[in-house]
């Protein structure tokens, strides 16, 4: 949504800018002060969404490339492939039905007798269809937000040459349509304070570098367990 809302998580009064005026931050929901206009604005509003998940097993057989025993494997990343031989689509069906089509691939690093190598796949194309209550509506289009990663398992050794990848795909499906909202509102954003400025090749005073370390590093409390706890009581 363009510009500021009202009685949001990032909301608050600036006592001390311009006398009382609003600007993002914390704000109680009970003491938030009333809006001081009615705005239009144009948005993309949702009116349905829904999601897929799914987690898929791929299995890459590295006998051919591997020198010896593969004694490691860890996953790097999955991502989205996204250019003019591999397009996203996102497409309204017959019968009340919104197909997203993507492609993706993943890579992980594994280490034989020669060393570290990194596996990268070629990218594989996935289809899902998610049914909707008003899809093919007038007025209404389609949107399909996809999330491709690793899950927690990620890649590991099946046998002595074959790696299997745990691929978790999730596809968020929305109909919106692009509308003039009425909204209540606080007038236009205020400017924004000045950035802090940084000191560029310059070593922290010894003041500042104490902040960042527990202190004494080095010097942990030492208690013997047959003797009181020290204090003037026991000079």
């Amino acid at each position: 949504m363009d510009g500021c809302g009202a009685g949001g998580p990032n909301f608050n009064i600036n006592e001390n800018i311009n006398n009382n005026e609003i600007r993002p931050g914390f704000c109680d929901p009970y003491e938030c002060p009333p809006p001081t206009e009615v705005v239009c604005i144009k948005v993309d509003k949702v009116y349905e969404e829904c999601k897929l998940a799914q987690v898929n097993t791929r299995d890459i057989d590295l006998s051919k490339l591997a020198e010896g025993e593969i004694t490691d494997v860890q996953c790097i990343k999955a991502e989205l492939v996204v250019d003019e031989d591999h397009p996203r689509e996102c497409v309204i069906l017959p019968c009340q039905r919104v197909r997203s089509s993507f492609f993706y691939r993943f890579k992980f690093r594994w280490k034989d007798d020669l060393g570290d190598h990194v596996f990268t796949s070629e990218p594989i194309k996935v289809e899902k269809i998610g049914r909707m209550e008003r899809a093919g509506e007038e007025g209404l289009e389609a949107q399909c937000e996809v999330f491709v990663d690793f899950t927690e398992e990620g890649c590991f050794l099946i046998n002595h040459d074959t790696v299997r990848c745990c691929i978790g795909k999730l596809v968020v499906f929305k109909l919106f349509a692009h509308v003039q909202l009425l909204v209540p509102a606080y007038g236009f954003c205020p400017p924004p304070e000045k950035c802090q400025k940084i000191k560029p090749d310059e070593c922290p005073t010894p003041e500042e570098w104490l902040e960042t370390i527990e202190w004494p590093p080095f010097y942990p409390e030492q208690i013997r367990p047959d003797l009181p706890p020290f204090n003037d009581k026991n000079r």
